[in-house]
C-alpha cells in the first residue's frame, strides 16, 4: 500500500515538473531590450516608461519622450488656456481630437500631439513597462496643419488691429495675435525635432518679434489711473501698480482705464488672548468710460500674534487675490473684446 502511494506521489511530481518545464519564461520583449530595433530612429521618436500600473507606465513614457524636446521653448498654463479660448469659436476650431489622435500634456509645460503607446510587459517584480512613440511623418503632417491654421488666426487678429480705432481694441487684437504666435513658436520647435525638414514647408506670413514690439507700443497708449479710498499706506495701490506694470501698461494722469475702490482693515476681538485678528474688505473695479469692466469684492479675516502682523497677512492674502483673480479677469476682458 505504501509503495502504491509513493508511486502515485512520484507520478504527480513528475507531471508537475513536466508542466513547469513547458511553461514559457517571462522573456523581456525586443522593444524593451532594444527599442530602436523595433522603432527605428529615422521613422520614430520613442521612450520607455515603467510603473506600478499601465497608466503609470504610460505617464512615465510620455514624460521621458518629452525630455527629447527643448525645455526652453514652452508656454505656461495661462498662455495655453488663453490660446484654447482664442482659437475656439464659431469660425475657428483647432482642437479636433480625431485629427491629433492623442494629445498628452507633460510636466515640461509642453503638449505633444499624436503620441502613441505600444504594448506593455510586466516583469517578475510586477512592474509594468511600455513604450511611447511618435511616427515622425504622420505627426509632422498634424503639426504643419496646426501651425498653418494658427498662422491664419494670427493674420485675422492683425487685420482686426488695423481696422480698429479704439486703442483698447487695438491692444487686445495685437495681444491675442502674440498669444497664438507664442504657441506657434512651441509647435515649430517641436516640429523641428520631430521632422526637421518639415520646417522648410512652412510659410510664416508674420513676424513674431514685430508683433511683440507692437504689443508693447499699443500697451503704452493705454494709461491706468489708481484711486483707492482708505489706502493710507498705499499698500493696495502699490500692488495694483505692480500688476499694471507686469501687464506692460503704465500709470498716467491721462488714463483710459481707472482702477478705483476702497479698502477697510479693522481690528476685531474674537476673545483670543494668544492671537489678534483683523477683518478686511476690499472693493475693486476697473472702469472704462464710466463702465465697470472688471469687479472684485473680497472679505475675510486674518490672525497673528499682533495686529500689525495680522494686517500684513491680510495684505498678502489680498495680493494673491489681485494677482490671480483680478489680473485674470482683466486679461479675459481684453480677450473677450476681440472675440465679440
Amino acid at each position: 500500500m505504501m509503495k502504491k502511494i509513493s508511486l502515485i506521489l512520484l507520478s504527480a511530481l513528475l507531471f508537475s515538473c513536466s508542466l513547469n518545464a513547458k511553461k514559457p519564461k517571462n522573456v523581456k520583449p525586443e522593444w524593451l531590450k532594444n527599442p530602436k530595433s523595433v522603432y527605428p530612429e529615422n521613422r520614430y521618436l520613442s521612450a520607455l516608461g515603467e510603473g506600478d500600473s499601465r497608466q503609470q507606465a504610460e505617464n512615465m513614457a510620455a514624460a521621458n519622450l518629452s525630455r527629447i524636446f527643448r525645455s526652453d521653448i514652452r508656454a505656461d498654463e495661462t498662455i495655453n488656456q488663453r490660446y484654447r479660448e482664442l482659437t475656439t469659436d464659431d469660425g475657428f476650431e483647432y482642437e479636433d481630437e480625431t485629427n491629433v489622435n492623442k494629445k498628452v500634456n507633460i510636466s515640461s509645460q509642453q503638449t505633444l500631439f499624436n503620441v502613441q503607446f505600444g504594448e506593455s510587459w510586466t516583469d517578475d517584480l510586477g512592474r509594468v513597462h511600455t513604450i511611447a512613440y511618435l511616427d515622425r511623418m504622420r505627426t509632422a503632417d498634424i503639426y504643419e496643419q496646426k501651425i498653418s491654421k494658427n498662422s491664419e488666426r494670427i493674420i485675422h487678429f492683425l487685420d482686426e488691429e488695423r481696422t480698429a480705432s479704439d486703442p483698447i481694441k487695438k491692444y487686445a487684437a495685437l495681444n491675442a495675435a502674440s498669444v497664438v504666435a507664442d504657441i506657434n513658436e512651441v509647435l515649430i520647435g517641436q516640429l523641428n525635432i520631430i521632422f526637421p525638414s518639415g520646417n522648410d514647408m512652412l510659410e510664416m506670413n508674420y513676424d513674431q518679434n514685430n508683433i511683440r514690439q507692437k504689443v508693447k507700443e499699443a500697451a503704452q497708449q493705454i494709461g491706468f489711473q489708481i484711486k483707492i479710498s482708505n489706502d493710507n499706506e498705499n499698500r493696495i495701490s502699490n500692488l495694483l501698480e505692480e500688476m499694471v506694470n507686469d501687464l506692460g501698461f503704465s500709470i498716467k494722469t491721462e488714463a483710459i482705464i481707472l482702477l478705483e475702490g476702497q479698502i477697510e482693515i479693522s481690528d476685531t476681538d474674537l476673545k483670543r488672548d494668544d492671537i489678534k485678528f483683523v477683518r478686511y474688505d476690499l472693493k475693486l473695479n476697473a472702469v472704462v468710460n464710466d463702465e465697470k469692466i472688471v469687479t472684485m469684492n473680497e472679505k475675510g479675516r486674518e490672525g497673528h500674534v499682533s495686529f500689525s502682523e495680522a494686517k500684513a497677512r491680510a495684505i498678502r492674502t489680498l495680493q494673491k487675490k489681485i494677482e490671480k483673480d483680478f489680473k485674470s479677469k482683466l486679461i479675459d476682458y481684453f480677450d473677450q473684446l476681440i472675440l465679440k
